[in-house]
């Protein structure tokens, strides 16, 4: 088809990530799967047999730079539409049990560090190193997955890892949105909402097939003119 695009898609082999894998692919465009751990891809495989061609998995570890080097010498010569830096953490795991790791007065800095080289570092280099190959693309979009946690105008979420990695991604979209704005490349800042993933536990109350058909919808209305905002799955804007 004419309007096919080639999607860039981070942390693509579980929860939200394998979700837009899913949702991309059912409208016709090729998908770059990236993900850690390419011996746990049975739900790829799966739509790799469905869709043949269309998807290809391929390895990154979002926090290590030579692996992200790695990955862009391997598809050098793709030129990508759409990279949707989706690969998160929201600390150790189970997250309840570890959430005073978190906490002001028992914050354990190792943790900080790491949520920090995935959710921020990792995300900030995919950017600096497949800008070539995204300017070279039709729609030039980068998009990366959020939180409102990261807002400052949201006081709710006290675990000091995650909320700063996430108000400091938001902080770099701006930047980015601006400095890359010649360069005709569109940034956007995403909220998927509390959904219900292996990362989020209990409790949440949203369907991830809800959530990704929304942001697509934001992905494809996303313009020079709304580059840089904080958006929610929906469309609604987040307070910086």
């Amino acid at each position: 088809m004419s309007d096919q695009k080639n999607y860039l898609v981070t942390g693509a082999n579980r929860g939200l990530g394998l979700e837009f894998t899913k949702q991309i692919l059912g409208r016709g465009h090729n998908v770059y799967a990236a993900c850690r751990n390419i011996t746990d891809i049975d739900e790829l495989k799966l739509l790799s047999e469905e869709h043949q061609e269309k998807l290809i998995v391929v390895k990154l570890d979002i926090n290590n730079h030579d692996s992200i080097l790695e990955l862009n010498e391997l598809l050098k010569d793709i030129v990508i539409d759409v990279m949707i830096n989706n690969a998160g953490t929201i600390g150790p795991l189970p997250y309840f049990e570890n959430t005073h790791k978190q906490h002001f007065g028992s914050i354990d800095y190792d943790v900080w560090s790491d949520v920090l080289k995935t959710n921020l570092y990792g995300p900030v280099k995919m950017a600096e190193t497949f800008l070539e190959q995204i300017k070279k693309g039709h729609d030039k979009k980068m998009i990366f997955i959020s939180s409102v946690v990261g807002s400052i105008a949201d006081d709710h979420q006290r675990a000091f890892a995650y909320a700063t990695s996430k108000t400091a991604l938001n902080k770099s979209v701006a930047l980015l949105a601006d400095i890359l704005k010649d360069q005709e490349i569109k940034v956007l800042a995403m909220c998927p909402g509390y959904v219900k993933t292996r990362m989020n536990g209990g409790g949440a109350n949203l369907e991830p097939e809800e959530s990704i058909a929304g942001m697509l919808k934001q992905i494809e209305r996303l313009d020079h003119e709304s580059s840089g905002t904080f958006v929610r799955y929906n469309g609604e804007k987040i307070n910086w």
